[in-house]
């Protein structure tokens, strides 16, 4: 305990007593939204990226392993300590300035403790937004750990396709500030750096500040609420309207019937836009561009797709509305299986073509092997992505020890392997799924991601998860 005792006096004398906590204050920052919890020897809160860079030279000297944390909303418990009690937590959320915005440019350089709402309000007055559409109110940081995709993906790419630079704090004895924040969407004068820090969850160094890409705010939208009868039909049902609308289609969401119902219960001020329903499962569809004055047309244009896939069996029921009428049904799904006992959640991503036979397999496999489990799944249908929920009622949690829970996931898991599909589809890799990474990985990946690790952080300083 004497390095970390040294370590925490110099950071006192450094970056000021304001700078640090102990003891009970760590409190609020060891556990994260999915109840991950550690146990943190202190938490940092630096106010700018020179504090950070002293920050590091310290805990390379005392061999300190940092936490970088922003708003602890992340899947993998990547922004939580582990039980030692000798891991620091540095969390970025007094980082929250916006550095530059260029209308023209489109583009914004800001802080990495800021969250994605506070910089959408602040560029709602250029009519301007960061297109990364998700539940949560990530840090951009941890947007940018996690490579986070959302709702939006299908139109805008993820986090990766919208990062244009990045200042960075490596894992060196310097504390070295990498500057990579030019606003240029064209630069090929070398190594794109800036691609080794997205999705790695802080592994390689700490990220102070970003460059993001902007897009106009839509000034023309449809939205609509459409039931199927099954989740192949959604296929045919999303190409339909990829022919008729190319890259205006927004959002394709695709909910099952049991999800939405549990979220009806649980919710009861939402209502059923059908009142109800034989369908299986249900798509959200958003329609979307900044041009404006093409709100008659797209309505128009919906209604001879859906009538088209109406007399061609392929849908059950339509219904057009504002966004707000549907989004809540989508978002507030989580809670609602939350509610009625434990949920164990799998953000996974397949080919289009093999998403379908996978949520199949899941289902009968469940049923056979775990009876006594639910099954829930919703998500970004048009990207491959699926969030699937396997519900522990409470009424057999006592049933559902450890060893079952690991039996489920791993069971789960084995399939999306099998067909072909990704264990963490936006989340990254973290304590949560590690067992995963080091299963599902192909040993050549895994043989070069430790390697660059070992590059960029030789002393082992850096990030909750190493890549051994």
């Amino acid at each position: 305990m004497e390095n970390i005792q040294a370590f925490l006096a110099e950071v006192a004398e450094q970056l000021g007593l304001a700078s640090l906590l102990t003891g009970d204050a760590c409190a609020p920052y060891e556990t994260d939204v999915m109840q991950c919890r550690g146990r943190a020897a202190a938490v940092v809160i630096p106010r700018d990226t020179q504090a950070v860079s002293a920050l590091m030279r310290s805990a390379v000297r005392h061999r300190i392993r940092l936490v970088a944390q922003g708003n602890r909303s992340g899947m993998v418990g990547g922004a939580v300590p582990d039980n030692s009690g000798k891991q620091v937590i540095v969390s970025l959320s007094r980082m929250r300035r916006v550095r530059e915005i260029d209308p023209l440019n489109r583009t914004i350089i800001v802080e990495s403790g800021a969250l994605l709402s506070e910089l959408n309000r602040t560029l709602e007055t250029h009519s301007l937004y960061f297109p990364i559409d998700i539940g949560s109110d990530p840090a951009i940081g941890g947007l940018i750990g996690a490579n986070a995709g959302g709702s939006r993906l299908l139109k805008h790419g993820d986090v990766r396709h919208n990062l244009l630079g990045i200042e960075v704090v490596l894992a060196d004895g310097d504390g070295t500030v990498v500057q990579l924040l030019a606003p240029l969407r064209k630069n090929n004068t070398g190594l794109d750096l800036k691609q080794m820090f997205v999705g790695t969850g802080g592994a390689f160094g700490i990220i102070t500040a970003a460059t993001l890409e902007l897009k106009r705010i839509d000034q023309s939208t449809q939205s609509m609420f459409v039931a199927l009868p099954d989740h192949g039909t959604a296929l045919e049902v999303l190409q339909a309207f990829e022919q008729h609308f190319g890259d205006l289609l927004c959002a394709f969401e695709v909910i099952s019937e049991a999800a939405l119902a549990i979220t009806l219960r649980n919710f009861p001020t939402l209502h059923h836009p059908f009142g109800q329903s034989s369908a299986r499962c249900y798509a959200l569809i958003e329609i979307a561009s900044s041009m404006p004055g093409l709100h008659a047309l797209f309505a128009e244009r919906t209604e001879q797709v859906l009538e088209q896939l109406y007399e061609r069996a392929r849908i059950v029921d339509a219904v057009l509305g504002h966004s707000s009428s549907f989004w809540p049904l989508r978002d507030n799904l989580p809670l609602a299986i939350a509610s009625e006992g434990i949920p164990l959640s799998f953000d996974v991503a397949f080919s289009r073509s093999r998403l379908v036979a996978f949520r199949e397999q899941a289902a009968q496999w469940l049923q056979h092997e775990h009876p006594l489990l639910q099954l829930y799944d919703f998500g970004h249908f048009a990207d491959g992505g699926c969030h699937l929920i396997v519900l522990v009622p409470h009424a057999h949690i006592a049933q559902y020890g450890i060893a079952r829970v690991v039996a489920v996931r791993s069971g789960i898991y084995r399939l999306v392997s099998e067909n072909g599909g990704c264990f963490s589809a936006e989340h990254g890799v973290g304590p949560v799924n590690a067992v995963y990474y080091s299963k599902y990985t192909t040993p050549k990946v895994q043989e070069i991601s430790r390697a660059v690790q070992q590059l960029m952080d030789t002393q082992a300083v850096l990030g909750r998860y190493r890549y051994t």
